[in-house]
């Protein structure tokens, strides 16, 4: 995080400067010191001077698109902090404005997700993973801004509104497969394998869903849902038909490559994935405790307050099968609780 640091310093110093003058004398410039401005401080935990900056913008009468980028950022807050239904509604909201569809936010019925995934279905027909991954680009902006925030609704419904999360994903699958790729493309199709791979019983199918958003990802221009892409097929897909000792190495690459990126929410989410799983293939307790511990220290460098909790769950019952801490479960209920409360 040292050069968000660094670069949060200079989008201060630059906002300050202009601020008596800055909407009405030099537009573009302010548009760009706010936004960039915001995600800076986003991605260094600076939650206060973030949102002054995304308020500041959303304030203006500016076009819906020049919103896009404080907007986007205000959604990956919410989700942060763990105020998952207040992401999930600035997410469609800005589909909305955007003149783009968006689900209602309440549960869906197997009627409706059976039917979208026909839907779905016959748009595939029989494309295989390297006819998907050779589909033309996206050149719509206002798509991609779509896109993107369906990726972010993906990973806020499936913790609220699971019933949701079917829709979201078909439907970014259908504009790809309608409209052209983009780097939201890849964990579209990723968490399409997700969506065959368990609740529709066919990993197989799901599995060349997989191999597709990894095939995407090698085209240019896509680099920035790597860590995402990973997550959801090292997590979700291919330990159907391929062992879990497999995924360790490329859920650290997943969050390495989140860190480089950006990728905060993504980084983390891989680093948990991991450590779960070293304890699912049975590693000595006094390793997990040892990659636990250092997890913990990455999320709270990162305000990953969410992935500290679960990691910490995982902890407590490492601590108790060691013998460290009998009393470890009720403390961390207690502060499991004293955060929901909160949130």
């Amino acid at each position: 995080n040292a050069a968000f640091d660094t670069a949060k310093v200079y989008f201060k110093a630059g906002h300050e400067a202009l601020r008596s003058t800055g909407w009405e004398g030099d537009y573009s410039t302010m548009l760009d010191l706010c936004s960039d401005g915001a995600n800076a401080c986003f991605l260094t935990g600076d939650f206060v001077s973030m949102n002054d900056l995304i308020d500041e913008v959303l304030s203006k009468d500016i076009d819906t698109k020049e919103k896009y980028r404080v907007s986007e950022i205000k959604v990956k807050s919410l989700l942060t902090v763990g105020k998952v239904n207040e992401s999930i509604d600035a997410a469609l909201d800005f589909r909305r404005q955007l003149g783009l569809p968006a689900p209602q936010k309440k549960s869906a019925s197997k009627f409706t997700i059976t039917r979208e995934y026909i839907r779905v279905k016959k748009l595939l027909k029989d494309k295989t993973a390297e006819d998907i991954a050779n589909l033309p680009e996206l050149d719509d902006e206002l798509y991609e801004m779509g896109q993107r925030m369906n990726e972010h609704l993906a990973t806020s419904v499936y913790l609220v509104e699971p019933t949701m999360y079917p829709l979201i994903i078909f439907q970014s699958v259908t504009t790809s497969l309608k409209h052209g790729l983009n780097s939201s493309s890849s964990p579209a199709f990723a968490r399409l394998g997700l969506l065959l791979c368990g609740p529709f019983g066919k990993p197989h199918e799901g599995r060349e869903m997989a191999k597709a958003a990894e095939l995407i990802l090698e085209r240019p221009g896509m680099r920035s849902s790597t860590s995402n892409t990973i997550f959801v097929t090292q997590s979700f897909c291919y330990h159907w038909t391929s062992p879990l000792q497999d995924t360790i190495a490329p859920l650290l690459k997943g969050h390495q490559v989140g860190l480089e990126i950006g990728d905060t929410d993504r980084a983390g989410s891989c680093l948990v994935g991991r450590v779960y799983f070293l304890y699912f293939i049975a590693r000595s307790l006094d390793s997990i405790h040892k990659e636990l511990e250092a997890t913990i220290h990455v999320m709270t460098q990162l305000n990953q307050g969410a992935a500290i909790s679960q990691v910490t769950i995982l902890l407590t019952a490492v601590q108790k099968l060691r013998g460290l801490d009998a009393e470890a479960g009720d403390k961390i209920l207690d502060s499991i609780l004293a955060t929901a409360a909160e949130t």
